[in-house]
């Protein structure tokens, strides 16, 4: 069995696609290139165990503040429609 090969594609002019942005390249020096990888390497690693119990107590925290709001929208929707009754 032969494998079947991919015609490579000519490219004659450039056409204004972009493959990779480079963006955040720009003005970049080599040496902070290099010390944006030291500080990646030095980020704190976390697991999966820890990021869920990182989410589950943002949720205990933000939970009942976002249903007290959302208690307070609805009480005021109910008072409007009773108002503009």
């Amino acid at each position: 069995m032969s494998k079947k090969t991919k015609p490579k594609t000519v490219y004659k002019e450039d056409d204004g696609r972009t493959l990779y942005s480079m963006a955040g390249l720009e003005g970049k020096t080599p040496e902070d290139l290099e010390e944006r990888d030291k500080q990646r390497k030095n980020a704190v690693k976390v697991t999966r165990k820890e990021r869920r119990a990182m989410i589950s107590a943002a949720f205990q925290v933000y939970g009942p503040i976002l249903l007290i709001i959302l208690v307070g929208f609805a009480l005021a929707a109910v008072i409007l429609y009773l108002f503009l009754r």
